[in-house]
């Protein structure tokens, strides 16, 4: 196995999830990105293929975990919402309160660095962050993930980190950014909010782990 898990995960989100369910999750994630034609990891940009991993994610964590379901609406937050939810109105599950919210990065690299799809990054990342649309965001579960999953001659994605901290405050999110015009609404975690995530660590691709620990 390439991953190396904290057996000790374990937390209620209005349905009770442990580190199993995770790695089941990673699993049926990995198999599945390499469904997908390789030509669509050249074709989108790399915050579309993140949320095709996010997206993949949380179908796959749902189908291992009981009580649970995707969010019914696009807009919804958290991501994924209790059974309990399959009945709530839209306003109510633009803001659920009991579920999970899960972010994807795939890393920061040196400005310049001229890396395409279907090369894996490890080598050359700068930094780890991950964005959200407001500060309120308190429990996150966090995912990175890099082009290193070989089939058939391609480097598909593979999810190799998982993160979560129940513990997030609003001075772990930097400023909102994107204000004005069509730009959409965002802010960064901050070194304190990484440094959480960091302490929260679930599963971690064993070559990966040493990078991302030290960069967190």
């Amino acid at each position: 196995m390439c991953y190396q898990v904290n057996s000790e995960f374990s937390h209620n989100f209005g349905f009770a999830l442990n580190y199993g369910n995770i790695v089941k999750a990673i699993e049926g994630s990995n198999s599945t990105f390499r469904t997908f034609p390789a030509n669509l990891y050249h074709t989108v940009d790399l915050k579309t293929s993140s949320s095709i991993v996010g997206a993949v994610f949380c179908g796959c964590l749902v189908k291992s975990t009981l009580g649970a379901i995707v969010n019914p609406i696009e807009k919804g937050h958290p991501d994924i919402v209790p059974n309990s939810a399959a009945g709530a109105s839209e306003e109510q599950l633009r803001n659920y309160p009991e579920g999970l919210e899960i972010k994807t990065t795939v890393g920061n690299i040196k400005s310049g660095s001229n890396y395409r799809p279907g090369q894996r990054r490890l080598e050359v990342l700068s930094g780890i962050t991950w964005q959200a649309h407001h500060q309120e965001v308190r429990e996150l579960m966090a995912l990175i993930w890099d082009f290193n999953n070989l089939y058939e001659g391609f480097l598909y994605p593979m999810i190799t980190g998982v993160f979560f901290s129940a513990i997030l405050e609003q001075s772990d999110w930097g400023a909102i950014s994107g204000t004005t015009g069509r730009n959409t609404k965002v802010c960064g975690m901050t070194a304190s909010g990484r440094s959480k995530m960091k302490a929260g660590w679930i599963v971690l691709h064993k070559d990966y782990s040493p990078r991302y620990l030290q960069l967190l």
